[in-house]
């Protein structure tokens, strides 16, 4: 009889999300200056990418992956931008672009069956997968699990809007009034840069985390599981479950 080849294993959604959105985007970002590949063959490598992984997934039967329709839209809207010589309205519109569309993948990759959710809140490296879905084979807790997964699937795709709010305030805060091309717009944009690591990033940070405590507490009044169970693979469970 015949070795079975074994399914070759689905790539991870965070891989997805990296290679069709994040890697275009630092394309774009950092090889679109003059002295590199310049803005229009940096939207050209970008585009590469999701459109790529879009045709390997069809060649591989996974279907038109979402993901790849997301990178290219985004991708088109930031690199087509960026291929203008923009004012602060329109470099404010860049700038709030890819937190947009990174909020909507996590609805969107929910919908889909992939939830990145799971993947960034609930990594199986951090959480007992095995236990937890034995804890939610009772009653109708798989379904009320999978309501609270959406729930935070939304909750995150808020804080990446927010992010955009104020990514979109904090440019035209620092280029306002000053003209595209210019030293003192480059100045702004580096400034906008960092100031905005800090002001965004930070805050944005500590929102993910607080969704995190929130989420776990939900999980385990929801299952019984107490915390050092859900989050330490192979202990064993010291309240009884069911």
């Amino acid at each position: 009889m015949p070795e079975t080849k074994p399914a070759a294993e689905p790539p991870h959604p965070m891989m997805d999300l990296l290679l069709t959105v994040i890697l275009p985007s630092v394309v774009l970002e950092s090889l679109s200056k003059p002295e590199r590949l310049g803005p229009a063959w940096a939207l050209v490598v970008a585009l590469l990418m999701p459109a790529g992984f879009g045709i390997w997934c069809v060649m591989q039967k996974r279907g038109l992956n979402f993901f790849s329709i997301l990178g290219l839209v985004a991708v088109i809207i930031t690199g087509g931008l960026g291929l203008l010589n923009l004012n602060a309205v329109w470099f404010a519109v860049k700038e709030a672009a890819f937190p947009i569309f990174l909020g909507l993948a996590f609805p969107l990759s929910f919908h889909f069956g992939k939830p990145l959710v799971t993947e960034l809140l609930l990594n199986p490296q951090v959480i007992n997968h095995g236990m937890l879905n034995a804890a939610l084979e009772v009653g109708d807790r798989r379904a009320r699990f999978q309501a609270l997964m959406a729930r935070a699937s939304w909750a995150l795709a808020g804080t990446m809007m927010l992010s955009a709010i104020a990514n979109a305030a904090l440019v035209l805060y620092y280029l306002q009034g000053t003209e595209p091309g210019t030293e003192a717009y480059t100045k702004a944009i580096g400034r906008q840069n960092w100031v905005g690591f800090i002001v965004i990033g930070v805050p944005m940070l500590a929102a993910t985390v607080a969704l995190l405590m929130w989420l776990l507490r939900r999980i385990e009044q929801l299952t019984g599981l107490e915390r050092a169970d859900l989050m330490s693979p192979g202990q064993t469970v010291r309240r009884k479950v069911g």
